[in-house]
């Protein structure tokens, strides 16, 4: 995704790229993977508060469902829907 924007921003390469071809970049990345993001920051704020929070989520993480789920959305950088 960003070395497409870098070569549309650069015109194939007959122009030097400038910070505002790369915020274009950074505004559709933000757009397209916001969700993603925004979940794992709320398991954060929410199992980072306290030592039972942090050891629940531990056990929780633990589930080997838990880890799969995690990876794929990690790996496809969208929330898997669960089963």
């Amino acid at each position: 995704m960003c070395a497409e924007e870098i070569v549309q921003g650069s015109a194939n390469g007959k122009r030097m790229v400038e910070e505002s071809d790369l915020r274009k970049y950074l505004e559709k990345w933000d757009k397209t993977y916001w969700p993603t993001y925004k979940v794992l920051d709320i398991l954060q704020k929410v199992f980072y508060r306290s030592n039972p929070a942090r050891e629940a989520f531990v056990e929780m993480c633990a589930d080997e469902y838990v880890q799969k789920m995690t990876f794929d959305s990690y790996l496809y950088k969208t929330v898997v829907p669960g089963n």
